[in-house]
C-alpha cells in the first residue's frame, strides 16, 4: 500500500479550501513576468486579483 504525503485533515483542509474559492488558470505572452517585475510589482498572483475584482466591480458598477 501506497504511503500518503499528507494527512487526512491536510487533504480534507485542502477540500474545503477549495469549495470557497475559485480557480482560474491564465497564460500569458512570454515576457509578462519580467514587465510586472519591471514595473515593481512583486507579488504578480496578488496583482491580478487586485486588478480583475476591481474592474469587475466598475463593471457591475455600469450595469445596473
Amino acid at each position: 500500500m501506497e504511503e500518503l504525503k499528507t494527512t487526512e485533515a491536510q487533504r480534507k483542509a485542502v477540500r474545503e479550501y477549495e469549495k470557497k474559492n475559485d480557480r482560474i488558470n491564465v497564460i500569458f505572452p512570454a515576457g509578462t513576468k519580467d514587465k510586472m517585475k519591471e514595473l515593481g510589482i512583486e507579488k504578480p498572483n496578488t496583482f491580478i486579483k487586485e486588478v480583475v475584482a476591481a474592474e469587475l466591480a466598475r463593471m457591475e458598477k455600469y450595469r445596473k
